[in-house]
């Protein structure tokens, strides 16, 4: 779609109401997948908490190679109407309605102003040519990026879909999701039909070589769409704590969903290796699902080391009252008690 054509059907949609706008206009700005996406994942409703516990385990989907999610990964969105996109495609495309065409330019841009500046900042900073450390310090510190988080943990992608859940009400249908991706099988795909990387990674074991191969590629005839996974050498806690891998899109110009979706070679078996998990935000799945996390120490505070990550974690505890025995419950007693 062309940026003319995408803001003419914004200001269309923009005229209808409530909440009938909100969905025609995120599907309008590339928020919702929509038909034409998914034909290529499969969506998994989830109608219960005994049934989530058994798709954590890759019971009951009928799926190859699910049995135990070996060689997959997870996303969790707090939100089941977006899709996967990067922060340097949702900072052009929604936030600034430019065309993507120009993400490769901008990546460019943002990436040489970050290393330039922020070296004042920080007090290791990585070396001139470490660019995966270089981008996933941009992408932890907020900055636009293609990087896309992921974790090899179900349960912390189920964290991070239902830890800000508001649960439903008035007949509401909020939903929350948890994306599953059989990245070890995609990763093969692409290596196979990407002749340069192939031989790149046949001399190199080096993740740093193969950002600078994409990085490189961009702006050029013929970039392959497909996504990769990639960590920096050196890991920080977060990332150590959340099992997180970064996915990156070969081809920076075309959203995150194309570039799964277009992958050579794999576009009519994608849909089962790629899984949207639905969970209703209702209190009969959402009380005992933070229950469970809370109870293996699986929160927002031992993701994110430090007084921060602490402090968002304590909202969910006003889903477990039986923690707070006599606390609280009497006002002759001095605050906090």
């Amino acid at each position: 779609m062309s940026l003319k054509l995408h803001k003419e059907l914004l200001q269309q949609m923009s005229r209808l109401q409530g909440r009938q706008q909100k969905r025609v206009l995120a599907f309008a700005k590339g928020i919702l997948p929509g038909d034409q996406c998914k034909h290529f994942y499969k969506e998994v409703q989830v109608k219960s908490w005994e049934q989530l516990l058994r798709y954590s385990e890759g019971c009951d989907l009928n799926i190859p190679g699910v049995k135990e999610w070996n060689g997959w990964i997870f996303k969790g969105h707090e939100c089941a109407e977006w899709e996967l996109s990067t922060t340097l495609e949702r900072t052009l495309r929604d936030r600034f309605q430019l065309d993507l065409s120009d993400a490769w330019k901008w990546e460019r841009r943002l990436s040489r102003e970050f290393m330039r500046k922020a070296r004042g900042y920080l007090r290791d900073p990585p070396s001139d040519i470490d660019y995966m450390e270089w981008l996933a310090l941009m992408q932890h510190y907020g900055a636009p990026t293609r990087l896309h988080d992921w974790t090899y943990s179900f349960w912390t992608a189920v964290l991070f879909a239902v830890e800000k859940a508001t649960l439903n009400e008035n007949n509401e249908e909020k939903s929350c999701a948890v994306w599953a991706l059989q990245i070890d099988w995609l990763r093969k795909r692409v290596e196979e039909n990407v002749p340069k990387l192939k031989k790149l990674l046949n001399q190199y074991n080096d993740p740093n070589r193969e950002i600078e191969f994409f990085l490189n590629s961009q702006g050029k005839e013929n970039t392959p769409s497909g996504v990769w996974p990639l960590n920096a050498y050196r890991l920080n806690q977060r990332v150590v704590a959340q099992q997180a891998l970064f996915v990156v899109p070969l081809d920076v110009t075309k959203p995150l969903m194309d570039n799964l979706r277009f992958c050579p070679a794999v576009e009519e078996m994608i849909s089962q290796r790629l899984i949207k998990f639905v969970i209703p935000c209702n209190d009969e799945v959402i009380r005992p699902c933070v229950k469970y996390l809370y109870d293996r120490n699986l929160t927002r505070a031992t993701l994110f080391p430090g007084i921060e990550g602490y402090a968002h974690s304590i909202g969910n505890l006003l889903l477990q009252p039986h923690r707070f025995h006599g606390v609280g419950e009497n006002p002759n007693r001095p605050w906090p008690n």
